[in-house]
């Protein structure tokens, strides 16, 4: 059951929560980064994204488990870019042509099988849109996946191995992972899933926890294929490291209170067809703060 645990664990943090050690088939999330300068231009791009997942596994047998579910996100930005231009066809586009508001939905279905007290694999597809959502057609769709393996050395130490094909690095892409959950000792834990976030905690009582993370979050996205962005997409990804505090609030209800430092940020406009990059909005590296809501086992 463990194994089931930490498998499952693996596919909820790498969409939302990327980082947290216990089962969570429930969260929430919202993180805000202030106003950033953008690299190569004069203006600033501010950010406020919103998550949420819920993914609940269902039992055919002792060692057998489905794990359906769906997951939401929002991306909402705030410019200050009074300088933008953007020749096209249609006209010249300006800052407020910019995308404000992109959206995730996507489908979450996997299974999970314990061959024996050591051996387990996991299968994950989630296909969803990935959109500004002002029209939707089937370019939006984009399919994610992974295919893992666990080994458990014992109750303390799991080992996870694997391949997985997702957009968190800001273009859909097929990559290697390496995996543990390791207890050190009573009090000390490691949860890593490289490449995608790395966890060190400590608790010290059994209603506070405390750490540092860091992981990878981004996505692509699709832009209306009509005005100002035909056959556009946004590549967007950020590491986000730093502190955090796991308090639990009632019986299965944990509050996670995160912040830190933002860096690595891309986010820039490319054509779909050509790979051209049509506008540079890399962003300058900064603070961000997050706040999580989680029912646990």
């Amino acid at each position: 059951m463990s194994v089931v645990i930490g498998l499952l664990s693996w596919g909820i943090i790498l969409n939302v929560a990327r980082g947290w050690e216990v089962d969570k088939p429930i969260i929430m999330k919202y993180f805000y980064v202030p106003s950033s300068d953008l690299k190569s231009v004069d203006g600033e791009v501010e950010m406020n994204g919103a998550s949420g997942i819920a993914m609940i596994p269902v039992s055919l047998s002792e060692s057998v488990f489905l794990l359906p579910g769906v997951l939401c996100k929002g991306l909402f930005l705030d410019y200050q870019v009074p300088d933008f231009s953007y020749p096209t066809p249609m006209g010249m586009f300006t800052e407020k042509d910019l995308p404000r508001s992109l959206y995730i939905i996507d489908l979450i279905m996997g299974i999970n099988v314990d061959w024996d007290e050591k051996w387990g694999s996991t299968l994950i597809v989630y296909p969803g849109i990935h959109s500004d959502m002002d029209d939707i057609g089937g370019s939006d769709i984009y399919f994610s996946g992974a295919v893992t393996g666990s080994y458990r050395f014992s109750s303390d130490f799991i080992l996870i191995a694997g391949i997985y094909y997702d957009d968190s690095f800001g273009y859909p892409q097929l990559l290697p992972l390496l995996g543990s959950q390791w207890q050190m000792s009573e009090y000390l834990a490691i949860d890593a899933l490289l490449p995608q976030y790395l966890v060190f905690s400590c608790r010290l009582d059994p209603h506070l926890a405390f750490g540092l993370k860091a992981n990878v979050a981004g996505d692509q996205y699709r832009l209306s294929k009509f005005q100002p962005w035909k056959d556009t997409v946004i590549n967007f990804t950020q590491v986000m490291s730093g502190p955090f505090i796991d308090l639990t609030l009632i019986d299965n209800l944990v509050l996670r209170c995160e912040g830190g430092y933002v860096f690595n940020r891309q986010f820039e406009f490319r054509d779909d067809d050509t790979d051209d990059k049509l506008w540079d909005g890399d962003l300058e590296d900064n603070w961000y703060g997050a706040l999580t809501l989680a029912l646990q086992y």
